[in-house]
């Protein structure tokens, strides 16, 4: 039997996480957190991803560390969103605290 964290919730994304979508993924984001200690994001590898995603996510994680929430990235980053995070610039200057978040790298998230 597996153990379910009733404070904890895992959303999955559908489709582009680009500008086009990024409000109402911002509305998910946030209403998931305001309810939820913990907050997983999945979405699939093969997904249209741009920037406005990363801002996204980093103000995601900004607001719940300052709420007292948790929000992480339900595996690594790979396929189009580490190329992302590289022509970005964010693997360059990443601090270890990003590396754990992004690509799972170090203790646990």
């Amino acid at each position: 039997m597996a153990f379910v964290d009733p404070d904890s919730l895992s959303v999955k994304f559908d489709g582009h996480l680009t500008l086009r979508t990024v409000s109402a993924n911002h509305a998910t984001l946030l209403q998931a957190l305001s309810k939820n200690k913990s907050v997983s994001v999945d979405f699939d590898d093969d997904v249209q991803i741009d920037l406005s995603f990363l801002q996204l996510m980093e103000s995601a994680r900004i607001y719940a560390n300052t709420a007292g929430r948790t929000i992480s990235i339900a595996k690594p980053a790979s396929g189009q969103l580490h190329d992302l995070l590289d022509r970005s610039g964010f693997l360059q200057t990443m601090s270890p605290k990003d590396a754990r978040f992004w690509l799972h790298k170090g203790d646990n998230q």
